[in-house]
């Protein structure tokens, strides 16, 4: 997942300067935070507020869903180059950026649910599988 999103940063920030050559280090840093303020806001929203945690998929269900990789990562770096065509100046670094982790976030999550369901060890979480392997 981390290398997933290192891509759509990187090509986000690439279709970005396609647009808009020549950011200066404000448009770089503002490309920064609203990258960084997309992650703190999914983070807040599914572990409601920090207060729940999260359960993990076993492994192999997390393998399956990121080989789907190709699909969340593409529609991210597809709409943050929407957002870098269709907006003027500065707006255009933090937007992109901030639209292009919420994209792919979302879209792992359909590709992780898709696996969930796909997989028999879907839906598991990964510590209730360590425990049901231990007893078989």
């Amino acid at each position: 997942m981390a290398y997933g999103y290192s891509i759509v940063v990187t090509g986000a920030f690439g279709v970005v300067f396609h647009f808009h050559t020549k950011p200066s280090i404000a448009d770089i840093l503002l490309f920064c935070i609203g990258a960084a303020l997309a992650f703190a806001g999914v983070n807040a929203a599914i572990t409601r507020g920090y207060r729940s945690r999260f359960p993990d998929e076993p492994a192999i269900v997390i393998a399956l869903g990121t080989s789907f990789s190709a699909i969340s990562v593409t529609a991210a770096v597809a709409f943050a180059a929407l957002l870098g065509w269709l907006l003027g100046g500065w707006s255009a670094w933090p937007l992109a950026s901030f639209a292009a982790t919420l994209v792919y976030v979302l879209a792992l999550g359909v590709e992780m649910a898709i696996a969930g369901e796909a997989h028999e060890a879907g839906g598991i979480d990964s510590d209730d599988a360590e425990q049901q392997q231990d007893a078989a």
